[in-house]
């Protein structure tokens, strides 16, 4: 599955217990694993009906790496964008470096602190999973400076935004398709506390999941709850990275 440049192809783990990680989304999404062993850093891919969904990893010895979900951006042409992230202001934190035949990734610190991936595909073209639980169906960075991050992200991807009425929000957007938000924070807004990229995972009955999430040793940090698209809970695994779940509901019919 291609995916076009600047929107998210990929998300992975970063946590400091994988086995009891894995047994936790297991539960959560169904998830089935698939071992690359020692070649590629004991990296796990997570499969939904044999269609690759996400990443985990085991946090390095030795790194100072968040223990967070990490979104990644596809990319037509990865040193060019990690040259335009640094002009833009941002940090390169890691890359550009070759992973395997897989592909190209780097890992970019932007001028609000959140941190996110750039990926350039080599056999591995990101998630293949839509309409199935742990399918990823949004990203959306909560930043206490939304607009330093509108300006970088914009000018990055070359993406266009549209702001929604009488909220601190803004859509990323290629021509009328939405693929990511920009969120301002509220000053006692501490369910996430720092910017970050939080990715939203569907699920059929997000209340079930928040429930699943507690019985295996998860945190309900947002109690599941109506807007206008959807049903959402924001959650924290037991390793300690924030996500959310979703059901759109009629939207995801669509």
């Amino acid at each position: 599955m291609m995916y076009p440049a600047g929107q998210p192809s990929w998300t992975d783990l970063t946590t400091p217990a994988p086995e009891q990680t894995q047994a936790f989304y297991g539960a959560l999404f169904g998830w089935q694993y698939q071992h690359t062993g020692d070649a590629l850093g004991n990296y796990v891919i997570a499969h939904h009906g044999g269609k690759t969904a996400a990443g985990i990893m085991p946090v390095p010895v030795g790194s100072d790496m968040p223990i967070a979900w990490t979104v990644y951006f596809a990319s037509d042409d990865i040193a060019a964008d990690v040259q335009r992230a640094r002009e833009l202001g941002g940090q390169v934190l890691m890359g550009p470096e070759q992973v395997g035949e897989e592909g190209q990734m780097a890992l970019i610190g932007d001028p609000s602190g959140a941190s996110f991936g750039l990926w350039q595909a080599g056999a591995h073209q990101g998630a293949q999973t839509r309409e199935q639980p742990g399918s990823v169906v949004w990203v959306e960075l909560n930043t206490r400076d939304s607009a330093s991050a509108l300006a970088f992200y914009t000018a990055l991807f070359r993406a266009d935004s549209e702001a929604v009425d009488g909220m601190d929000y803004h859509q990323l957007k290629h021509g009328d398709q939405g693929y990511a938000g920009i969120s301002g924070m509220a000053e006692n807004w501490e369910a996430i506390g720092i910017s970050e990229w939080l990715t939203y995972f569907y699920v059929p009955d997000v209340d079930e999941a928040a429930r699943v999430a507690e019985q295996q040793g998860g945190k309900v940090l947002v109690a599941p709850f109506d807007m206008p698209y959807g049903r959402m809970a924001v959650l924290r695994d037991p390793g300690g990275a924030s996500f959310a779940v979703m059901n759109p509901g009629p939207m995801h019919e669509a």
